[in-house]
């Protein structure tokens, strides 16, 4: 992995106006993240993290503070940036090879190269033989493959992602999480995911970003240290996940947390 500092997040703080209220949701939250790195934003619902999410990928402009990704203040959503949700966003009248295509027909790239490389990718998440189907008659796993494919597609340099297996059912999430990480070892893309799952945190990422609301912030930046793929049922797996429950419960001071891994 390589160690030069890819994104910088500086002293962002963000506000919402609710009929009289204000609401406070992210109080001068900094953090960088090297080249290549899975970090996970994880905490409860309501402590900023899909609004952090939003304005590190320039769809939600920070009241104060600044983003930076690869040298650039970010001021606007960019292709080098792609967001990931988990209701797939594909369009139900394109067939899957074209769903793929879709952010590639603003490229200055011929048809050819155009359908070559949007079945470059369905070839990389399994899906090269699904490309005439349409979106209804795949599964939600296969559903959330092609976007990710669609994604890779455009080669960005980051992927942001909102919850993108939350929808999927136990099985098609350990799938796919295996999957992603399969495919970030061989892209080497940078992943910011946003979750509320501690176990997927921990499997994924080699940073969890913890996160405690009212406004929110970093409360903890926790480096999982865990060879991949990783065994949920190891005991090191299993001392990080009590780590975090704990950090969030406050059962006892974060600086008390020990790791002998």
């Amino acid at each position: 992995m390589a160690e030069s500092v890819f994104i910088q997040v500086e002293n962002v703080s963000k506000t919402f106006r609710n009929k009289d209220q204000t609401v406070h949701v992210l109080n001068n939250v900094s953090f960088e993240i090297k080249r290549g790195e899975v970090v996970s934003l994880l905490g409860q619902s309501g402590c900023g993290k899909s609004t952090l999410l939003n304005v590190i990928g320039g769809f939600e402009k920070a009241d104060k503070g600044n983003v930076i990704i690869d040298g650039n203040p970010v001021t606007l959503p960019n292709r080098k940036c792609i967001m990931l949700f988990q209701n797939y966003g594909l369009l139900p009248w394109r067939s899957v090879l074209k769903n793929v295509e879709l952010g590639l027909e603003g490229a200055k790239i011929n048809t050819k190269e155009r359908r070559d490389r949007a079945y470059h990718y369905l070839q990389l998440v399994g899906l090269e033989d699904k490309g005439n189907l349409f979106p209804h008659e795949l599964s939600g796993g296969m559903q959330q493959r092609v976007a990710i494919a669609r994604a890779l597609a455009l080669q960005p340099e980051l992927i942001l992602m909102d919850e993108p297996f939350a929808a999927l059912d136990t099985f098609n999430r350990y799938y796919l999480q295996d999957e992603l990480l399969r495919i970030q070892e061989q892209e080497k893309t940078t992943i910011i995911l946003v979750t509320h799952d501690i176990d997927e945190a921990i499997y994924l990422s080699d940073r969890v970003l913890m996160m405690k609301a009212n406004p929110g912030e970093i409360n903890k930046d926790l480096g999982i240290t865990l060879s991949k793929p990783r065994d949920r049922s190891h005991g090191d797996f299993q001392q990080y996940r009590r780590a975090i429950f704990e950090q969030f419960h406050f059962n006892r001071p974060a600086a008390s947390i020990e790791f002998n891994i």
